[in-house]
C-alpha cells in the first residue's frame, strides 16, 4: 500500500466502511505527524495499526477520535462526515475509546465506575447531584456486563486497589458501557504482564462480532491473536496493508522493525537505504 491510497480492511470495497480516513494529515508546525494517510475499516473488523515509536499512530488515533483536528483530509462514520465533531459528538454516534494512560476513577469502586459510565447515554447526564438509589437500573446493567467479561468478582473493589491487568480490562468495559459500534483501544496490553496480556486478549477475543475494532498494540503476539488484518506507519505514512501473514513478511516491515531506514513511498531513493 502506498501512503494516501485507500483500502477495506476486511470486505470489499463496495461496503460501506463502519470507520474511514481519507487523506488524513496533521502537521505540527515544521512536522508532519500524519502523512496522507487513507484507511477504510470494515463493519465488524478486527484491524491493528502498528509501527515503531514515533510513527503517527497515536496522532492517527486522535484525528480519527476528534481528540485533535486534522491539518487536512476528512473522517466518516458509517459513511457520516464526522470530521468537524468533538468527541463527545463522535462517542454519542457510536464511536468509542481507549487511552494509553488510563483514565478511571480510582476512588470509586468497579461497579461505580462502569455506572457513571452509563449515565454518560442518558438524558440526565448533566445531572449528577443524585441519590445512588435512583441508579438501581444502571447498576444493574453495570453488573450485568462486568459480569460477561470476568470483572463480576470485582464490582465492589475500589479501582486504585486492582492490578494493571484489570484496570486494562476496565478501561475496556467503560468504553462497552457507551454501547460503541466501533471501538478505538490505544496499546490495551501496554504494561501489562505475560499472563495479564493474555487475560487481555481473551477478553479482547470475546467482544461482540458485530463491534468493529481498531487497535494499537506494540505486542506482535497479542495483536495476532485479535486481528485480522492490519496497517503499519513509519514517519507518518502508510507503508503497507492487509491480512497479518502478508504483514509479518513483507520485506519493508521488517526493514522498519530491524530499525533499517525506509522512506515513505513516493519520496526518491529505494526502500531499505539509508536517508
Amino acid at each position: 500500500m502506498t501512503a494516501g491510497s485507500a483500502a477495506t480492511a476486511g470486505s470489499p470495497a463496495s461496503t460501506v466502511p463502519a470507520l474511514a480516513g481519507a487523506g488524513l494529515c496533521r502537521r505540527f508546525r515544521g512536522l508532519t505527524a500524519v502523512d496522507d494517510v487513507s484507511l477504510r475499516v470494515a463493519p465488524g473488523a478486527r484491524f491493528g495499526i502498528i509501527g515503531p515509536n514515533g510513527a503517527g499512530k497515536t496522532t492517527l488515533f486522535n484525528l480519527l477520535s476528534g481528540e485533535i483536528r486534522p491539518t487536512a483530509g476528512r473522517v466518516e462514520l458509517f459513511g457520516r462526515d464526522i470530521t468537524g465533531l468533538p468527541p463527545h459528538r463522535r462517542a454519542a454516534l457510536g464511536l468509542g475509546r481507549t487511552f494509553q494512560i488510563t483514565r478511571v476513577f480510582t476512588d470509586l469502586t468497579v461497579l461505580e465506575n462502569l455506572t457513571l459510565a452509563m449515565h454518560g447515554l442518558s438524558r440526565s447526564k448533566l445531572s449528577l447531584l443524585r441519590p445512588w438509589r435512583s441508579y438501581r437500573g444502571m447498576t444493574a446493567e453495570a453488573a450485568e456486563l462486568a459480569g460477561q467479561f470476568g470483572l463480576a468478582r470485582r464490582l465492589t473493589a475500589v479501582a486504585a486497589e486492582l492490578s494493571h491487568g484489570e484496570v486494562r480490562e476496565l478501561e475496556v468495559l467503560l468504553a462497552l458501557a457507551l454501547k460503541p459500534r466501533v471501538l478505538l483501544l490505544d496499546e490495551p496490553a501496554a504494561g501489562l504482564s505475560p499472563a495479564e496480556r493474555v487475560e487481555v486478549q481473551a477478553l479482547l477475543r470475546s467482544l461482540p462480532a458485530e463491534l468493529t475494532l481498531v487497535m494499537i498494540e506494540h505486542d506482535i503476539d497479542v495483536l495476532r491473536g485479535v486481528v485480522d488484518s492490519a496497517a503499519v506507519l513509519h514517519l507518518g505514512a502508510l507503508v503497507a496493508q492487509g491480512a497479518m501473514a502478508d504483514i509479518q513478511s513483507d520485506d519493508r516491515v521488517r526493514d522498519i522493525y530491524l530499525g533499517r531506514a525506509v522512506r515513505p513511498p513516493g519520496t526518491a531513493g529505494e526502500a531499505g537505504s539509508g536517508p
